[in-house]
């Protein structure tokens, strides 16, 4: 039974973030016992003005939606860190962000962010995506998720695109393993979801 008074609201930046969300709450999903709440993964394609088009979508998508009067809201905003570490002047300014989801009332607003690149985390299971491109697992690996994969997929004569989603090897990943290695980067929306990842 879905818990009807709760909603969680995921907002990505890309095709491969939408695809990998859908898979990790999925994986919650079978793993809860308890009242599951509705979940909203929406795709803003790309991280510029992310300050507009949170706020925009909430206010239009979600707080006008009937199906959704009463429900406590939770937003999160999952992103990569690497245009903020290296922009002299970063796209998004996520005090105003937060500020902007509280002005229209809603009280729950978290940030998940994938240290450099989401890629980092899909590398944590490395013998996931050799299985999927057929090769053997490779004895010593970069530690930029990126490049591992556009190598990996070449080495298998294909080609891995950063930001679309035109691959099935999400699918063959451990989430396990990557929920594990990442130590607690889930926390905030596992405690949203009711759920344990070890349970």
């Amino acid at each position: 039974m879905k818990n009807q008074s709760k909603l969680v609201v995921l907002f990505v930046e890309g095709d491969t973030e939408a695809e990998f969300y859908k898979l990790l709450i999925s994986y919650y999903r079978s793993k809860s016992n308890k009242n599951f709440p509705e979940i909203k993964i929406i795709n803003l394609k790309g991280i510029g003005r992310f300050e507009a088009k949170v706020i925009s979508k909430l206010k239009n998508d979600i707080l006008k939606d009937k199906k959704f009067a009463g429900f406590e809201i939770n937003v999160f905003c999952c992103y990569d860190t690497d245009v903020f570490e290296l922009a002299k002047k970063p796209p998004t300014n996520w005090a105003k962000v937060r500020k902007g989801v509280k002005e229209l009332g809603i009280k729950s607003f978290y940030e998940i962010k994938s240290e450099k690149m989401i890629e980092d985390w899909f590398i944590k299971d490395l013998d996931g995506i050799c299985d999927f491109l057929k090769l053997k697992r490779p004895k010593k690996v970069s530690q930029e998720g990126l490049k591992v994969l556009k190598d990996l997929f070449k080495a298998s004569n294909k080609i891995y695109q950063k930001g679309s989603y035109t691959h099935k090897f999400l699918e063959k990943l451990d989430l396990a393993k990557i929920i594990a290695s990442l130590k607690g980067v889930f926390n905030d929306l596992e405690n949203c979801l009711n759920v344990k990842a070890g349970s």
